[in-house]
């Protein structure tokens, strides 16, 4: 079975998404195969709990601020996908080869990621709650397509 890695939390208001709940909803609406997996450093402890008590019918694994960097690397390196806002644990799946989405505001794509990074990247001129939900979700359902079309 595959999983699917959701980094929350961050440190800066603007590459920080707060609408990680509603993406949650809707990716276990379209993929009813789907097991996702939080992960983050203890800035994103609310977010998960607030996942966690809004999908409280759908099995969610929060490994936020419970693991060490390698044993959340190695979660990142055995998903499928992870969707994260730019930072460390983005890089770290660009590291291990995991394919990911990034929600990036203010330094797009071509100054986060080199092109043999598998990513399906996602902008903003100004900050990553800026990008509709859908498009996190229209994203996710699209990447197996884009990243088997992509060079590796």
């Amino acid at each position: 079975t595959y999983f699917v890695a959701i980094v929350v939390g961050g440190e800066w208001d603007f590459r920080t998404f707060n609408k990680w709940a509603l993406v949650v909803e809707k990716l276990f609406n379209l993929d009813k195969g789907l097991k996702i997996i939080l992960i983050g450093s203890k800035n994103g402890i609310d977010m998960a709990n607030s996942i966690i008590n809004k999908n409280s019918k759908v099995s969610i694994l929060n490994f936020v601020a419970k693991l060490s960097f390698i044993q959340t690397a190695e979660v990142i390196n055995q998903a499928k996908y992870v969707i994260s806002c730019d930072g460390g644990l983005m890089h770290a799946a660009n590291a291990v080869n995991t394919p990911v989405i990034p929600l990036l505001a203010r330094l797009d794509e071509s100054m986060q990621l080199t092109e043999s990074i598998k990513h399906y990247a996602l902008f903003d001129k100004l900050d990553v709650n800026n990008i509709d939900f859908e498009k996190i979700c229209k994203a996710y359902i699209e990447a197996s397509k884009y990243f088997d079309n992509s060079s590796s």
